[in-house]
């Protein structure tokens, strides 16, 4: 199917936003950072900062999918509903 409905129910529907120039610039400078923390505190301090910053990311991103999904219902009851 390629409703958007259905895309949005099965979990296909991508929400990801193309990096542009100056995204890709900030990551790069992000990851030069990293790699400084990681020599002076090591591997597994890395691996732990790394698993609670993916579980934020996780959770903002379903927080962001929340509003926006909360915004499209009340959108759609606006336009439904007689002035």
């Amino acid at each position: 199917m390629d409703s958007l409905l259905y895309q949005l129910y099965s979990g296909d529907y991508d929400t990801a936003l193309e990096p542009n120039k100056s995204l890709r610039e900030v990551d790069k400078k992000l990851w030069a950072e990293r790699d400084k923390v990681h020599k002076m505190f090591g591997d597994e301090f890395m691996e732990h900062f790394l698993e609670l910053e993916d579980k934020r990311e996780e959770l903002r991103k379903f927080l962001y999918f929340q509003k926006g999904f909360s915004l499209g219902i009340r959108l759609m009851l606006e336009a439904l509903t007689p002035a």
